[in-house]
C-alpha cells in the first residue's frame, strides 16, 4: 500500500496528538507524586520526567522525522512542549532550578 506524503503527514499530525495527551498523563501522575512547594527533595520526580521523555519520546519522535511523518521544526516544538511539562512540574514542587 503506497500512502502519499498528505496522509504520511497527516498520520504524523495525529499522532504528535496523541503524544501530547499522553505526556498530559504523565505530568498529572508525576504532580500527583509530590505536594505542591514539596521543595528540592522532590527533585527525583523531574528527572524521572526528564528520563521518560528521553527515553521513550525522543527516538520515536526521531523516527518520526526520518520517516518524514513530522519535520525537524515538529519534532522540535513538540520537544519543547514535552520539557515545558518538566518545568511546569517543577514549578509545583517549588523547584527553581533542575540541574541536568
Amino acid at each position: 500500500m503506497n500512502l502519499t506524503p498528505e496522509v504520511i503527514r497527516q498520520h504524523g499530525a495525529e499522532e504528535l496528538e496523541d503524544l501530547r495527551s499522553r505526556i498530559g498523563l504523565w505530568k498529572e501522575d508525576f504532580l500527583s507524586q509530590g505536594p505542591a512547594g514539596g521543595g528540592p527533595e522532590y527533585i527525583f520526580l523531574c528527572k524521572d520526567f526528564t528520563a521518560e521523555i528521553d527515553e521513550y519520546l525522543y527516538p520515536y519522535v526521531r523516527r518520526m522525522i526520518e520517516t518524514d511523518h513530522i519535520t525537524k521544526e515538529e519534532a522540535s516544538e513538540f520537544m519543547d512542549f514535552c520539557y515545558r511539562q518538566v518545568l511546569e512540574l517543577a514549578e509545583h514542587l517549588g523547584i527553581e532550578e533542575i540541574p541536568y
